[in-house]
């Protein structure tokens, strides 16, 4: 079975993480898909087609920059409503899809826990996800409002200070604290009758707990997740780039260049659908490591192990 209260280091919590995609990794993305899954098709279907829209409107500027110079601005001026009614659109789902991608995983867990790692339904998952509503837009409000100032006051600094180098792991060190610092809060408060600034303290009290261990563990996780993903993503655009160069060295004629520079908008289209749900998918295991993480401190703090081991026996004597 499964632990999630576990007494975890740097090496423990990557290993964990491993082992809880091995246990529950197929049952985990089925319903992940399942819940997030029509909001993700929708937002690639507007990111592939402003994409598109978008690299066919830069093409059809070039081929034509001599017969109409503003060609650009007069396209933007003419379709503003369109073109402003497909951001805003764009923008509230994923404001919708990062509340549930960050939220997925803390009910999940949460689920483990209360089953002790027995299988449980999607609609277990929607309802917790449901109860979780109100804290999940109070989340979201404080961390626009509150949290990301803060964010944007700490990181200009610590940009400028990178010119003098030190900056440079000094951006590391915080930026990784700073995002396993929100994680963790958010899992305290989903997972415990707090409020929101009590949350935010307790994650930072959690964060001091072991600072280096949880500051190493998510940039190391964070990084690896980057390595993988980009090299996935690297694949078909070293391949579109390739195509692109041999095309572009034998455009005859104005419908020729009209069709490569087509099929060049719908291929960088493409890549970055896929790099958007890949974004989204593999955004989880940095999630469910932090999980891991939280779990960790909680049994260093309350020693929970022991507690389920004296409920177990006593399930077991009836």
């Amino acid at each position: 079975m499964f632990e999630l209260y576990k007494k975890r280091d740097l090496s423990a919590n990557f290993s964990d993480t491993i082992a809880f995609f091995k246990s529950f990794g197929k049952h985990y993305f089925k319903n992940y898909f399942v819940i997030n899954g029509i909001f993700l098709m929708v937002l690639v279907v507007l990111i592939y087609f402003i994409s598109k829209v978008y690299m066919e409107l830069i093409f059809s500027g070039i081929t034509n920059v001599r017969n109409n110079p503003n060609y650009l601005m007069a396209y933007f001026n003419n379709n503003m409503a369109l073109i402003a009614g497909g951001f805003i659109i764009t923008f509230l789902l994923i404001v919708i899809l990062s509340m549930l991608n960050i939220s997925f995983p803390v009910i999940y867990l949460r689920l483990i826990e209360k089953t002790n790692g027995d299988p449980f339904s999607t609609q277990e998952i929607m309802g917790g996800l449901k109860e979780n509503i109100g804290k999940m837009i109070i989340f979201l409000l404080g961390s626009i409002f509150i949290i990301l100032p803060l964010a944007v006051i700490v990181f200009v600094l610590l940009f400028f200070l990178c010119f003098i180098l030190i900056g440079i792991p000094l951006i590391i060190i915080v930026g990784s604290a700073f995002m396993s610092w929100i994680t963790l809060s958010y899992y305290e408060y989903i997972l415990k009758d707090v409020g929101y600034f009590k949350a935010l303290s307790n994650g930072f009290h959690l964060v001091k707990q072991q600072f280096w261990t949880i500051v190493g563990t998510t940039f190391l996780m964070m990084l690896l997740v980057q390595i993988i993903q980009g090299f996935i993503t690297m694949i078909p655009y070293v391949l579109s780039m390739v195509w692109m160069f041999v095309s572009s060295q034998n455009l005859q004629g104005p419908a020729a260049r009209t069709d490569t520079f087509s099929t060049m908008g719908i291929i960088i289209a493409v890549i970055m659908v896929f790099s958007v749900l890949l974004s989204y998918v593999f955004n989880n295991f940095v999630l469910v490591n932090q999980g891991l993480i939280y779990y960790g401190l909680q049994e260093e703090k309350e020693n929970n192990s022991t507690k389920s081991q004296i409920d177990l026996i006593g399930s077991d004597i009836e």
